[in-house]
């Protein structure tokens, strides 16, 4: 079978492409034949390289800018792209493959920046299935018009997938509609060894983690930098450890001068070792905005850490408040400061909370997601 998986990802890398990237390479391992849609950039990212190597066919389309572009490039670059895919279908290359199915990997409601891939969709034969890693929960973040365009692009899809069961209860609101053809998937976990890590040497000093793309209007490390700059978290033994890289890591350490908490807060830049990560750390720190189900999250109940969540995204479908880890029932200073106070408050009981922590999500995670994922591929691919 000939499957082409499409990636809308701008940032190098991130959580919501783990799951097609080892589905593509189980199905090369299967001899499938493999197609990548991906941003062309000044560089390869080595996941793709190693999908290249091992037999995937990488397909660069334009309309990637980098997020450091000045002003008057970056509208320049826009207008050239929106004409040019006007001329010329960026996906017109993809589609001579011929290929079987189509992946989407996105956010639901990306193919709305994709009008041209469903023009193309149009006209082919192709089967089609949508995979949504997020959601946006605040607000309606599309129109009536929008709307249209997605449910008809759903009604396209042989499946749509969420890694969350809120995520899809929240596009059923937004849409107005169910969707019918939908199912939940697991992303896969970053962890050879899903036992947990002892905790930290008790030096009286807490550490906090978090483990995020420096996103603020995704991951929220402002309201955590604003949290802990208040006079009764200052006088308290913590320190603070951020992994990760994004386009917000000027405003973010811009953010922690302002506050004075060049001290207290560190900058370890992305992390492969997640297990080392938690070796030093108490708690992981999650204030997001909107979510999918964070492989964050995930990976860390396993190690048997508590996790300080938002009530977005499927944070909820993992995490009992008070029992296995806490949920702030808003995204804003706060009741995150609120929340962080119960959980400081409760640190006697902290290894016992992570030991539910890791029951919970050893039972729950999948250790074989993209061999489930594949299969639905390969379900929905045959006889197109």
């Amino acid at each position: 079978m000939k499957i082409a998986f499409i990636s809308i990802v701008r940032d190098p890398w991130g959580g919501s492409e783990e799951l097609w990237a080892k589905a593509a390479k189980l199905a090369l391992d299967e001899k499938h034949e493999v197609f990548i849609s991906f941003y062309k950039k000044n560089y390869l990212v080595p996941q793709l390289t190693a999908l290249q190597n091992d037999g995937a066919q990488i397909i660069f389309r334009r309309g990637y800018i980098a997020y450091h572009t000045p002003l008057f490039n970056r509208v320049w670059k826009k207008a050239k792209n929106f004409l040019l895919n006007r001329i010329f279908n960026p996906y017109n290359s993809l589609f001579a493959k011929k290929p079987d199915l189509i992946v989407y990997s996105c956010s639901c409601y990306s193919i709305l920046d994709d009008t041209e891939l469903l023009k193309k969709l149009e006209k082919s034969q192709a089967k089609f299935i949508i995979n949504t890693q997020v959601n946006v929960e605040y607000g309606k973040p599309i129109n009536e018009s929008q709307a249209n365009i997605v449910r008809e692009a759903f009604q396209r899809a042989s499946r749509v997938l969420f890694v969350s069961e809120r995520n899809l209860e929240v596009a059923e609101r937004h849409l107005a509609s169910k969707i019918s053809n939908s199912g939940i998937v697991r992303n896969p976990v970053n962890l050879s060894d899903t036992s947990i890590v002892p905790f930290p040497d008790d030096t009286g000093r807490v550490e906090f983690a978090m483990v995020a793309n420096l996103l603020v209007n995704h991951k929220g490390h402002d309201i955590i930098i604003e949290v802990l700059s208040k006079p009764k978290w200052k006088n308290r033994d913590w320190h603070l450890n951020i992994y990760g890289r994004g386009i917000d890591e000027g405003y973010i350490k811009a953010l922690v001068q302002f506050f004075d908490l060049t001290e207290r807060i560190t900058f370890h830049g992305h992390s492969k070792d997640i297990r080392n990560v938690w070796k030093s750390n108490h708690l992981l720190l999650m204030p997001s905005l909107n979510e999918g189900m964070p492989l964050a999250v995930v990976e860390a109940m396993i190690c048997g850490r508590i996790v300080i969540a938002t009530d977005v995204g499927g944070h909820m479908e993992w995490i009992s408040d008070g029992e296995n880890g806490f949920i702030a029932e808003g995204a804003n200073v706060y009741s995150f400061d609120r929340t962080m106070e119960r959980a400081w408050q409760s640190s006697k009981y902290w290894k016992i909370i992570g030991e539910r922590a890791h029951e919970t999500a050893t039972a729950k995670y999948d250790p074989f997601a993209e061999r489930t994922f594949l299969n639905i591929l390969e379900e929905h691919g045959r006889g197109s």
